[in-house]
C-alpha cells in the first residue's frame, strides 16, 4: 500500500509490481481506509506493507521508521471522541505514528501540534489502513493479514515541505532499498 506514486516512483513501482501487488491508496485517511477495503475484497493477502513518506517534528530527514503504535489524529486525540491507539507487534517498539485528516505545518495550530508531538511521525493514511484491515477480518471471521509500516521522513511537519517533489526524489531509492530488505526477508521465512 502506497499513497501516491511519486513516493516510489513509476519505475520502483514498475519493478515491484512485477513481483507483488501494489495499490496506491489515494491521500487521506478515507481513501486509504476505502482504497485497502476494496484491496481485501478483490483478494487475500497474508502480508501487506504500507510504505510511505511521513513528517516529523523529532527525527530527521531520511529517518527510516517502522511504527509499533498507530494513532488517529485531529479530534481523536484527546476528546470525548478519543480512540485507543492500535498495535503493530511489526513495527519497532515505542514508534509511533499518528495520522491526520490534515496536512500538519507550519499553519497548523500550536495547540494541534502540541497534541501530536509525542508522536514519532505522522502521516494521513496509516490508522485508515490498518483499521480497514482489521475489520475486514472480523467480518470474514478470519485471521488479519501481518502488517508492516515503513514510513521516510521527508519533511519536519513546517515549511520544509514545499520541495517535498524535490526531496522526494532523494527518498526513493531509500525507500525502494528498505521494502527490498523486507520483501527479501518474507521471502526467505516463506
Amino acid at each position: 500500500m502506497l499513497a501516491v506514486e511519486e513516493e516510489l516512483g513509476a519505475e520502483n513501482i514498475s519493478a515491484i509490481a512485477a513481483r507483488h501487488t501494489l495499490r496506491l491508496t489515494g491521500v487521506g485517511k478515507l481513501r486509504a481506509y476505502e482504497s485497502t477495503l476494496r484491496a481485501l475484497h478483490e483478494a487475500d493477502y497474508d502480508v501487506i506493507i504500507n510504505i510511505g513518506t511521513c513528517g516529523s517534528f523529532s527525527h530527521p530527514y531520511a529517518t527510516l521508521l517502522r511504527p509499533s503504535v498507530v494513532a488517529q489524529g485531529d479530534i481523536y486525540l484527546d476528546s470525548m471522541f478519543a480512540t485507543k491507539p492500535l498495535t503493530l507487534p511489526t513495527g519497532d517498539e515505542g514508534i509511533s505514528i499518528v495520522s491526520s485528516d490534515n496536512f500538519i505545518g507550519e499553519d497548523t495550530p500550536a495547540a494541534q501540534r502540541e497534541k501530536i508531538a509525542k508522536f514519532d511521525c505522522m502521516d494521513m493514511e496509516s490508522y485508515a489502513v490498518l483499521r480497514a484491515i482489521r475489520l475486514h477480518a472480523s467480518l470474514e471471521g478470519k485471521p488479519a493479514p501481518e502488517v508492516y509500516i515503513l514510513k521516510m521522513v521527508s519533511d519536519g511537519a513546517d515549511a520544509t515541505i514545499g520541495d517535498w517533489s524535490e526531496r522526494i526524489e532523494g527518498l526513493r531509492p531509500l525507500l525502494r532499498e528498505e521494502l527490498e530488505k523486507l520483501l527479501n526477508v518474507l521471502e526467505d521465512e516463506n
